[in-house]
């Protein structure tokens, strides 16, 4: 079994949140999780998106 590593608070994020990296044996990413209890609705606006498009759309709704 790897190595987690785990960031919790998240910072700049208006309520709670976290980040979960799991590590293979050689030091690689097996999986990730990001974890926001809260419903923003943000998701819906992203569906479909391209990754990269996300920070911008979602900090003009935002701005946090």
């Amino acid at each position: 079994m790897g190595k987690k590593i785990s960031i919790d608070p998240i910072t700049r994020l208006e309520g709670h949140g976290k980040i979960n990296i799991f590590l293979n044996d050689e030091g690689g990413v097996e999986n990730c999780y990001f974890q926001i209890p809260e419903l923003r609705g943000f998701e819906k606006f992203v569906e479909g998106r391209p990754a990269e498009e996300v920070p911008q759309i979602v900090s003009r709704i935002c701005g946090v």
